[in-house]
C-alpha cells in the first residue's frame, strides 16, 4: 500500500514538474507577442497536431501561432506543411507570404557581417542538442555566401539559402523527415527554383512575374510534377512535440 502511494506521489510530481516546464516554455517563447496564448491551449494545439498529423488544419494554426513567438523554426516548418498539404490556394499563398517574411525578418546584416535570428528558446534535450539551433546555423550558412548582399531579401535568394540549408542538414543526418525527404525529391526532379517562386508567390508579385516571364515551361513542369506527387505525412516526425518525446 505504502508503495502504491509512494509511485503515485512520483507520478503527480513528475506530472506537475512536466507541467510547469510547458508552461514556462509557452510563456518565455511569447515574450513581446501582440496577443499571448494560454500555454494550456498553446500545447493543446500541438497535442492536437500529434494525434491530427496528416491534416493541414493544425498546421496553419501552428505556423500563425509560433510565427508570432520567437521560435520561427516551428512557424516556417508548419507553415511549409500547411502549404503543401493544403487545397485551399488562398490560404497556401497567405501562408506562404508569412514563412517569406518570417525569412526575411530573420536575417541581419551589420558591416560585412550577416547573422539570423530563428530561435531563442529551444527546449534542452537529455542527450542531443536541440534541433532548433541547428536548423537556424543551417540557414545562416546557407546565407553566408551573398555576404551583405543578401538584403533585399529576393526569392532566388532564399531559394539558393534553403537549398544550401537543406544539403547541410542532411549532410549531418539532422531532421530526416516526410518534409525533408521530400524537400529532397523536389531538389532531385528539378523543381526546387520553381516551387518556391510557387510557395512565395504573393511575397514578392514582381519578381514572381518577371520569372514567370521566361520560365512558364518550367513552372508548369513542376505543377504537373507536383500533382502527380502528392506530399503525404505518414508520421509527426517533424513536429516539435514529437522531435522533444523521442529524446
Amino acid at each position: 500500500m505504502n508503495r502504491t502511494v509512494a509511485c503515485l506521489l512520483v507520478f503527480l510530481a513528475l506530472s506537475t514538474a512536466a507541467l510547469c516546464q510547458s508552461s514556462s516554455y509557452y510563456k518565455a517563447i511569447q515574450k513581446g507577442a501582440p496577443t499571448q496564448i494560454q500555454p494550456k491551449q498553446f500545447k493543446e494545439m500541438e497535442e492536437a497536431a500529434l494525434k491530427e498529423y496528416s491534416r493541414p488544419e493544425p498546421y496553419e494554426l501552428l505556423a500563425t501561432s509560433f510565427g508570432n513567438t520567437t521560435e520561427k523554426v516551428w512557424a516556417l516548418i508548419y507553415g511549409e506543411v500547411f502549404c503543401n498539404l493544403s487545397s485551399d490556394k488562398g490560404h497556401v499563398s497567405q501562408v506562404g507570404a508569412l514563412m517569406f517574411e518570417w525569412y526575411d525578418k530573420a536575417i541581419f546584416v551589420k558591416g560585412t557581417s550577416v547573422s539570423a535570428n530563428l530561435t531563442e528558446n529551444a527546449e534542452a534535450p537529455q542527450k542531443q542538442p536541440p534541433f532548433e539551433p541547428q536548423f537556424e546555423i543551417a540557414f545562416l550558412m546557407g546565407a553566408v555566401p551573398f555576404g551583405s548582399d543578401v538584403k533585399p531579401l529576393t526569392i532566388h535568394k532564399v531559394c539558393d539559402i534553403r537549398k544550401n540549408q537543406l544539403a547541410l542538414l542532411a549532410q549531418k543526418k539532422i531532421a530526416a523527415n516526410d518534409l525533408s525527404r521530400w524537400q529532397q525529391a523536389v531538389i532531385t526532379a528539378g523543381h526546387f527554383e520553381a516551387y518556391n517562386y510557387w510557395l512565395f508567390q504573393i511575397a514578392r508579385p514582381d519578381e514572381v512575374s518577371q520569372w514567370l516571364a521566361q520560365h512558364q515551361t518550367q513552372f508548369r513542369a513542376w505543377l504537373d510534377w507536383q500533382n502527380r506527387n502528392k506530399f503525404m505525412v505518414s508520421s509527426p516526425n517533424f513536429q516539435r512535440l514529437y522531435i522533444v518525446r523521442a529524446r
